[in-house]
């Protein structure tokens, strides 16, 4: 089980999100969340250390004096309370009511509100309902300021997440030990799923040689591919693949590894503060070429490294997607990197996934000592 935070980490990341809010020049910020993943239930969880699982939910969060939670159910909001981080709760369907009456209550009637899931989680009529409500706040997108709260992970939060890949890698052991003809991928699936959900884990999401694991028969013939990413027992998320072999790689699929394994190798290194992500990707490619690859024209849509955080993937998102976004490292920000690139002729697939921390020395690899070449099996 993952170690608790306590009312010291609470106290740290209330002080931290406010000095954001404060440079920021915010006078109160509402973080809008949704019981699900990439929607702010996140947010939730780093300040309340209460896993949402449900339910639409906004959190005021006043730059001086105690914030306030609500909820959709009141019954979870109380349940929230109980937990001790946030302990003005409300439960009622219309949240920015809610929202709204607080910050009347509080006093904030004038002055720069931002809203934490402007870009993705409020919607237009509950953000036009709290800005009629308060016609003298200007309210403002502050996504950002949470982004950059939660991108560095405490002490707390990194040992939180050592922890989760322990539990990680005893789920994908499992797997492999159990791995046989004549199952079903949901069988087999499920038994590494097991393993997560009785340490304490949450959320799952598998996939079995590229599919939702399903009906299909599994034979061992050639190659197996296991990908899971789960939410731990802290809330933090994390990624891992296992590649089974029952037949010897070809040589182009070995020097592509190997290619690979290299340019991980130096991006570690490289992954000091102050480099940039783009820093990261254009190591990547230089290693390719250095190993006499050709970089295919057309290239996957596809995130080489993002930020991990507590529901799902967070800020910075980094590679050839619209929602790239290029950042400066700093120490303690934690990453899931699964950079790669198609290249001609093409020589097969390998697959690198796993999270990492940014020290003052390069790049920590959480999963050590698993061995990310394929498993060749008997």
């Amino acid at each position: 089980m993952a170690t608790k935070p306590g009312i010291e980490e609470r106290n740290l990341r209330f002080e931290r999100l406010r000095e954001s809010m404060s440079s920021d020049g915010l006078d109160a910020l509402i973080l809008a969340g949704k019981g699900h993943w990439w929607t702010g239930r996140g947010y939730f969880r780093y300040l309340t250390d209460f896993h949402l699982w449900a339910h639409d939910g906004a959190i005021l969060m006043p730059l001086a004096g105690e914030p306030m939670l609500t909820l959709t159910s009141g019954a979870v909001a109380e349940m929230i309370a109980e937990n001790g981080w946030i302990s003005d709760v409300t439960g009622d369907p219309k949240i920015v009511v809610e929202i709204a009456r607080a910050m009347k209550r509080k006093g904030l009637t004038r002055g720069k509100v931002g809203i934490a899931g402007y870009s993705q989680t409020m919607g237009v009529g509950t953000y036009e309902i709290l800005a009629n409500s308060l016609p003298n706040v200007d309210f403002v997108n502050a996504d950002h300021v949470m982004d950059r709260v939660r991108a560095i992970k405490s002490p707390l939060e990194i040992e939180q997440n050592r922890e989760l890949w322990v539990l990680a890698k005893a789920a994908m052991e499992r797997f492999v030990e159990v791995l046989e003809s004549g199952r079903t991928q949901a069988e087999l699936a499920a038994e590494a799923c097991k393993v997560v959900l009785a340490g304490g884990g949450r959320d799952l999401l598998v996939f079995f040689n590229g599919d939702i694991p399903g009906e299909k028969i599994v034979s061992l013939d050639g190659l197996v591919d296991y990908h899971m990413e789960i939410t731990g027992p802290s809330g933090h998320w994390c990624e891992l693949n296992v590649t089974c072999a029952y037949r010897d790689p070809t040589p182009l699929e070995l020097k592509l590894m190997e290619t690979e394994l290299r340019a991980y190798d130096e991006i570690r290194k490289q992954a000091k503060p102050g480099v940039r992500l783009s820093e990261l990707t254009s190591t990547l490619e230089q290693v390719y070429i250095e190993d006499g690859w050709k970089l295919a024209e057309k290239q996957s849509p596809h995130h080489d490294i993002h930020g991990q955080g507590m529901d799902a993937i967070e800020w910075p998102l980094w590679g050839n997607l619209d929602t790239a976004q290029d950042a400066v490292l700093e120490e303690g920000m934690t990453f899931s990197f699964h950079a790669r690139r198609n290249i001609e002729p093409f020589a097969g697939f390998t697959h690198i996934d796993e999270n990492i921390v940014v020290t003052a020395n390069g790049a920590e690899r959480f999963s050590v000592p698993w061995d990310l070449r394929w498993r060749e099996m008997p």
